[in-house]
């Protein structure tokens, strides 16, 4: 059951860095195996039409991202969907495998997982605009693709590194808040 619980949490900080390319992978995964996703939506996710349509929104994301103010606004946009999506596709990976109210707990922690991720995504995306002219976000945009793709390929085929990755990124935001917090 925890590991479930660390597979919706992985899922949902992935939806909030990229939301397309996390159910991109899930999708393709319930797929190609779909007896380890035996349910609805995670057969909704699979299916043909869905595919076609996340792939077209992530191929739309990739290009928007490296925009300057058009990823700002891309943003804005997504600070209502991306937390969405981690409760869904949290859903979907988990519903099957554990009790219903851990199912209704696992897909809380995954938006909550998603909007941190989100904001987290947008704060740094603001910093580099305002350090860097938006020349470093399209770079930023390639690094938070890969994280996606790859948190959600180990969110549910390593579930326990999930506490890894979340404990590096707190480190690393703690560390940086601490560096760029004005001397009191």
């Amino acid at each position: 059951m925890i590991s479930s619980l660390l597979t919706s949490v992985g899922l949902g900080m992935g939806a909030g860095i990229n939301a397309y390319a996390t159910l991109l992978v899930f999708g393709l995964l319930a797929r190609w195996q779909p007896a380890w996703f035996d349910d609805d939506l995670a057969r909704f996710f699979s299916s043909t039409p869905v595919l076609i349509a996340v792939g077209v929104l992530y191929l739309l994301e990739f290009v928007a991202d490296k925009i300057p103010t058009i990823d700002h606004i891309w943003d804005v946009i997504h600070t209502f969907i991306r937390p969405a999506a981690g409760v869904l596709v949290a859903y979907a990976a988990v519903s099957d495998r554990i009790p219903h109210g851990a199912v209704i707990i696992a897909s809380i922690l995954a938006g909550g997982a998603a909007l941190g991720a989100h904001a987290t995504k947008a704060t740094v995306r603001a910093a580099s605009t305002v350090t860097t002219g938006g020349i470093g976000n399209p770079v930023l945009s390639i690094v938070e693709d890969l994280f996606a793709f790859v948190n959600a390929l180990v969110a549910i085929f390593l579930p326990w590194l999930v506490l890894i990755i979340a404990g590096a990124v707190l480190i690393f935001f703690v560390r940086l808040h601490r560096r760029l917090r004005p001397a009191a």
